[in-house]
């Protein structure tokens, strides 16, 4: 029976695997494995309440070490963490801030996605996408060879000295703390706190240092602004579930660090000490009283029971971080992931949240629930947990009477003569430490100026910034016809091999976020001048006022497959304009003389039905023939040809003439077809290889444009010089066309004799 409860939890069968387990418990007797396969499947199951009650059980029955409880974490941290879609909605654009230590940037690097986090961060983060977008990070943004973002890294020294030299003197702590020094190094967190007082990495810092000493009240408060600075950072809930631990209030520490789980699953730390966290709870003594504990927490249940009656639901959680309108009970892990959204939906682009801002908003939300739950507020209290006798998790009021239920919304807690924390209302409350943090400064406007921000290229205000793996940052289309000349960085001649090849084109966000918040009336006028290029470019050809570029090449012809083999840095450029501006065609002429300038005066639309690049910048084009066209006059425009152009159609055939040149048709294609087959098969395959197999007859060969597709085809494929092919492009009459081909065949004919 057990191996069939093994099977069935295995196969993710977990009610089929509790059922099991429980009738193997009534027909063999209990023991402490038999419980924990049972606990371990209600959990998996989501039945928490009869899980912690199993699990209360297996603990009286034998030794049961933290790893057991693997399960039981697993569960949980389904349970509590957050969709994907949530959590890239918490990490909306903050132009100055790192998604992963969610400060400012230290020595920012730019990844291919555009997306900008601090060089230390990207190295040590495990996870293998972007904290904001979800794309999947490449191996090499993790090499210390990837440089710094140059104008970042400049931008923010000379916008923020105080928070620079904060953070130069955290590295310095850090330095310190790693040879466990641990008084210097918070008393150079102390120095660097003055610097940057609302700098929650500099207080996570210090609270750890602190926990690394064994004072966990000072690290508990420290760890408790951390929250309250930054509700939608996970470090922040794991260094208060650590202090919570070390003091000894195991189910506080349980809500902070599912509150951490629920914001990030892959934090190993958190998950370790979660398990050994539910250890002590449910390892725990019963009550001496199991009767009015149980009383006590029907009339004033915490947070985790509660979380425990709802099964752990992330509404409950994370309440002021939630991005959507969902149940009143989810909305109250739901306080901790409503915390952020609120937090961030209430972020300048250069500012960071009033505490007292987050206070009430937890406060208001924890209120809510209390309403639409119909149950009694939490009280100052003090209680703690333990399992009862019927292994349901109850409340020690003697147990832990210096402290109170913990407010997991990021709520604030005042001190009390015997060292109590109690919850209190937001309209009451003084936040902790608020009356010495102080605001974030404001940019100096002095200090901001728009030639920090010009192309080095074009000498204009940067459009559609793209950052260089070594680090550089020009406007996307300038620095593209650099790389069409010379693979190296035209600043500090890296080479950009890597970089062309990837035909990375995503724009640094974070440089864009800064153009458009502080120069928005320039980076205005800048993105119409580059609309007006773009208009211009996409204009081409719609009057003889508008000139086409003009590739000059080879004959193409209607409906005909043209492949073409693109690398001179020229036409990369006009492939790419044409690319850009969405009209995806030019015109294609053969040179009649000595001088490139010298093209034919007829030529044939293209169109790029698609593109491959190959690594070092050159590409194959696969493109078709469209109308024809007739010059007018030509130019010049960025190194190629131009030209405006009146586009040719074939004169409509007469009522009186159908039946002829029906007929014709007829007899023209099928001495064509003769001759195709003719040819020898090695012949043949090359030209059907080249240009596909030869069309058959259409309906519309008579009324069309440019006539039947088999006559260009045709033409296309006939060994004559290009002068014919041409004087046949420019001709507008099907018949002339048709005599023509008709003796041309006849003459390739008389040649086989």
């Amino acid at each position: 029976m057990v191996d069939l409860a093994r099977e069935a939890f295995e196969t993710n069968n977990f009610d089929l695997a509790a059922e099991i387990y429980d009738r193997t418990i009534r027909e063999h007797g209990p023991s402490a494995d038999l419980y924990l396969g049972l606990a371990d499947s209600y959990a998996r199951a989501g039945n928490f309440r009869r899980a912690i009650d199993t699990y209360s059980k297996a603990f009286r029955y034998g030794k049961i070490v933290p790893d057991k409880l693997k399960h039981l974490v697993t569960a949980l941290i389904k349970t509590v963490a957050m969709e994907l879609p949530a959590k890239l909605a918490l990490n909306k654009n903050l132009i100055f801030t790192c998604l992963i230590c969610r400060n400012l940037f230290e020595e920012p690097v730019t990844i291919r996605c555009g997306h900008s986090f601090c060089r230390n961060c990207i190295l040590r983060d495990e996870n293998e996408t972007c904290r904001n977008c979800g794309t999947i990070i490449d191996q090499s943004c993790r090499a210390s060879r990837v440089k710094c973002n140059v104008l970042l890294t400049t931008v923010i020294g000379k916008w923020f000295p105080s928070e620079c030299r904060a953070a130069r003197l955290r590295t310095e702590a850090n330095a310190v703390f790693e040879k466990q020094k641990f008084d210097t190094a918070i008393e150079l967190y102390n120095e660097a706190i003055k610097l940057a007082p609302r700098d929650h990495i500099l207080l996570s810092n210090r609270s750890h240092a602190y926990a690394a000493l064994d004072k966990y009240k000072e690290a508990l408060e420290d760890a408790e602004k951390v929250v309250m600075l930054r509700p939608d950072w996970p470090k922040g809930y794991f260094r208060k579930g650590t202090a919570l631990y070390g003091l000894g209030h195991y189910e506080e520490a349980v809500v902070a660090l599912l509150q951490c789980l629920a914001l990030d699953t892959s934090v190993s730390t958190a998950k370790l000490l979660l398990s050994k966290t539910l250890h002590k709870i449910l390892s725990s003594l019963p009550p001496d009283d199991p009767k009015t504990v149980d009383l006590q927490k029907h009339l004033n249940p915490s947070l985790f029971d509660r979380l425990i009656q709802l099964n752990f639901n992330p509404g409950l959680l994370l309440p002021q971080i939630s991005t959507g309108t969902v149940d009143q009970l989810k909305q109250i892990i739901g306080n901790t992931v409503s915390t952020a959204a609120n937090f961030i939906d209430g972020l300048d682009a250069d500012s960071k949240p009033d505490f007292q801002q987050v206070q009430a908003s937890a406060s208001i939300g924890e209120n809510e629930f209390d309403r639409k739950s119909e149950k009694i507020p939490c009280s100052s209290t003090p209680c703690s947990w333990t399992s009862s006798a019927t292994g349901v998790l109850n409340v020690h009021p003697a147990k832990y009477r210096s402290r109170s239920p913990v407010d997991i919304t990021g709520g604030s807690t005042n001190r009390i003569s015997d060292g109590a924390h109690c919850s209190v209302d937001a309209t009451n409350t003084q936040v902790v430490g608020s009356s010495q943090i102080k605001e974030n400064p404001t940019v100096d406007s002095s200090l901001v100026s728009k030639e920090d921000f010009e192309c080095s290229l074009c000498y204009r205000l940067l459009y559609q910034p793209v950052t260089t793996p070594c680090g550089h940052t020009f406007c996307c289309q300038c620095l593209y016809r650099c790389l069409d000349y010379c693979t190296d960085c035209p600043l500090c001649k890296s080479s950009l091999v890597e970089y062309l090849a990837e035909r990375r084109q995503t724009v640094t966000q974070s440089v864009e976020g800064i153009l458009k918040t502080y120069f928005p009336e320039a980076y205005a006028e800048r993105r119409k001048i580059h609309e007006e290029e773009m208009v211009e470019l996409a204009s081409m050809g719609v009057d003889k006022q508008h000139e086409i570029p003009i590739f000059v090449c080879t004959l193409a012809f209607p409906k005909v497959p043209c492949p073409l083999h693109i690398f001179e840095p020229r036409y990369r450029l006009m492939v790419r304009q044409c690319m850009e501006s969405g009209t995806r065609q030019f015109g294609m002429c053969i040179c009649i003389g000595e001088n490139e300038e010298d093209f034919s005066e007829h030529g044939c639309m293209l169109e790029i039905r698609d593109m491959r690049y190959f690594p070092d910048g050159r590409s194959l084009v696969d493109c078709i023939g469209g109308r024809r066209f007739r010059v007018l006059s030509k130019g010049k425009r960025d190194g190629y040809n131009t030209a405006k152009v009146e586009f040719v159609t074939d004169n409509p055939v007469q009522e009186n003439e159908i039946q002829e040149m029906t007929s014709l048709l007829n007899k023209v294609y099928d001495m064509c077809k003769n001759w195709i087959d003719s040819l020898p098969s090695s012949q043949k395959q090359r030209i059907f290889n080249h240009f596909g197999d030869c069309p058959g007859h259409e309906s519309d060969e008579l009324t069309a444009p440019s006539g039947p597709m088999w006559l260009w085809w045709m033409i296309a494929v006939l060994p004559v010089d290009p002068r014919i092919q041409l004087a046949m492009l420019s001709m507008s009459r099907l018949k002339e066309r048709l005599l023509r081909l008709s003796k041309i065949i006849g003459f390739l004919n008389s040649k086989k004799l």
